[in-house]
């Protein structure tokens, strides 16, 4: 590889949570050369703000709102100013509920426009996201890809019914992961793509659904984190395509 050229990692939602749990581990590493951390709004995050006063070159944080192409089309020509090659690629943002979305109980609290924005946000930006940085991934080496997903987006492991919205979107996601998979390979075929379970981590996202879990399976973004780079280091060509727990077990489909 040209010598001039920087391996990087790119964590995408590095704003809070999990993703953010990422950098701090990425970088505490010697392992990666840059850290590229994405979020809406970089001016704002005084944390990742702090982390570049720490270390400087070795992180970089650029704007990108995932659900607008032209965003991601803009990440992609920040990107091409210096030459880079992308060996891990997190898409970490998720969307469970907000202020006007709630997961569905029943039938009857399906809406049509939250359907639509959590299959804009859990489904389709990852994928925009690759699409436009597919470009960077290594062509000569290892990359991998990590879809961040859920356990509750399995089909054949759905015993409980509800969140109609967040289960369909991270199943939407499954089968986008497993298909761009086995595109990659064909012109990439030493990259690795797959879709992950973190677990349930305490943030934002599963703070309102915590009771009832036990204490020892709810995860700090900092352990999430940690574990989500251990099952990545392990991948082998054959897990191209698959769907994995936090702990590098296999979930079905």
């Amino acid at each position: 590889m040209n010598s001039l050229v920087k391996t990087c990692a790119v964590i995408q939602g590095a704003s809070s949570g999990i993703g953010l749990a990422l950098v701090h581990e990425l970088l505490g590493s010697n392992d990666t050369q840059l850290v590229i951390a994405t979020c809406r709004n970089p001016n704002s995050n005084s944390e990742l703000k702090s982390l570049m006063q720490v270390y400087g070159q070795r992180l970089k944080v650029l704007s990108l709102n995932p659900t607008l192409e032209s965003s991601a089309v803009s990440l992609a020509k920040v990107l091409s100013e210096q030459p880079t090659s992308i060996e891990l690629l997190v898409n970490c943002t998720g969307l469970l509920h907000n202020s006007k979305l709630h997961p569905e109980k029943k039938l009857d609290d399906i809406n049509i426009e939250n359907l639509i924005e959590l299959f804009r946000v859990n489904s389709i930006s990852p994928m925009i996201v690759i699409k436009h940085l597919r470009k960077f991934l290594l062509l000569d080496g290892r990359s991998v890809i990590v879809n961040l997903s859920a356990r509750v987006g399995s089909i054949s492991d759905n015993r409980l019914g509800g969140w109609y919205g967040y289960r369909s979107s991270k199943a939407a996601l499954n089968q986008l992961t497993k298909t761009l998979s086995i595109e990659l390979k064909r012109s990439l075929p030493l990259n690795i793509c797959v879709a992950m379970h973190p677990g349930t981590v305490d943030t934002q996202l599963s703070k309102p659904f915590q009771s009832g879990i036990p204490k020892n399976k709810i995860f700090t973004s900092k352990k999430a984190a940690r574990q989500i780079l251990s099952v990545t280091s392990k991948l082998e060509p054959e897990d191209n395509g698959s769907f994995f727990a936090w702990d590098g077990s296999k979930i079905p489909w």
